[in-house]
């Protein structure tokens, strides 16, 4: 794997009016490297440690998590079937880190 870093950083720029744009950059390909390694390496489903609560499921990059809380108008954080909703869905798979349904 790679050592790039998946840090996000912003850059701002001043407009004519006197307001400005903030846009928020990352490089996800570490995310998603790890993502996709922890995801075929998860192993038996029914392995200790893989049942119930404290098992991650998913890492999404800042970006993303940005984009969605846009989307949803700050919903996704406080709608946890919303957010499964999301994860569930086959367009977001590379942020799974495990092959079960949440």
């Amino acid at each position: 794997m790679s050592k790039r870093s998946a840090q996000p950083w912003q850059k701002f720029t001043p407009e004519d009016d006197g307001g400005f744009t903030l846009e928020t950059f990352q490089d996800t390909t570490p995310v998603l490297e790890k993502n996709k390694s922890d995801y075929n390496n998860y192993g038996d489903k029914k392995t200790p440690g893989k049942q119930g609560e404290g098992v991650r499921v998913a890492s999404i990059p800042i970006t993303v998590w940005e984009k969605w809380m846009k989307e949803t108008n700050g919903m996704i954080q406080k709608d946890s079937n919303l957010l499964k909703k999301y994860l569930n869905d086959p367009d977001n798979k590379y942020f799974r880190t495990t092959p079960t349904r949440i």
